[in-house]
């Protein structure tokens, strides 16, 4: 699975390259559902897909593993469920975790876009990802990277400001 965000589609191939399926439609921004300039996608453990659509629509979407849409949720703005510029999206237990970038945290929701929590205190957050360990890594578009627990507890943080020094972030935009 991957998205393109300029082509406003979510595209899913095969290991050899030969495109299964497309969804949204082909350089045409939505209004709404999908996409508008998408920016990550995720698999949940039972095969749905959800997409961050975060530059044009500030929305979270779900489909199902066949690419039929489920649901989506969000709208522009700063409070529980909104956003701006939702960038990243990652599915562990039962949750879908949310990288807010210009919001400056990390939102937590149910599969059913339901509202959990969210974490704060981030500097853009672009993406995020969650080992088996449970440990959770954050790269923030200002020059660093948080390590958190699943409790959103700060465990450590690599770099501090913008450097182009060697060992040293400018712009992190993904980890794994």
């Amino acid at each position: 699975h991957c998205v393109d965000r300029d082509r406003h589609v979510l595209w899913k191939f095969t290991a050899e390259g030969e495109l299964l399926t497309t969804i949204g439609n082909v350089d045409q921004a939505a209004d709404g559902e999908p996409f508008n300039l998408p920016t990550d996608v995720a698999l949940s453990p039972d095969g749905d897909i959800y997409v961050s659509d975060g530059y044009g629509n500030n929305r979270v979407h779900r489909f199902s593993p066949e690419g039929e849409l489920i649901l989506s949720w969000g709208e522009a703005g700063e409070g529980p469920g909104q956003f701006d510029l939702p960038h990243g999206i990652w599915v562990r237990g039962g949750k879908v975790y949310v990288a807010d970038r210009q919001n400056h945290r990390i939102q937590i929701f149910t599969p059913n876009g339901e509202y959990i929590t969210e974490w704060g205190g981030f500097r853009q957050p672009c993406d995020l990802s969650i080992d088996d360990a449970g440990i959770v890594y954050v790269p923030e578009l200002q020059g660093r990277v948080s390590i958190l627990n699943l409790d959103g507890e700060i465990l450590t943080r690599i770099g501090d400001e913008r450097s182009k020094e060697p060992g040293l972030f400018y712009a992190p935009h993904c980890t794994w």
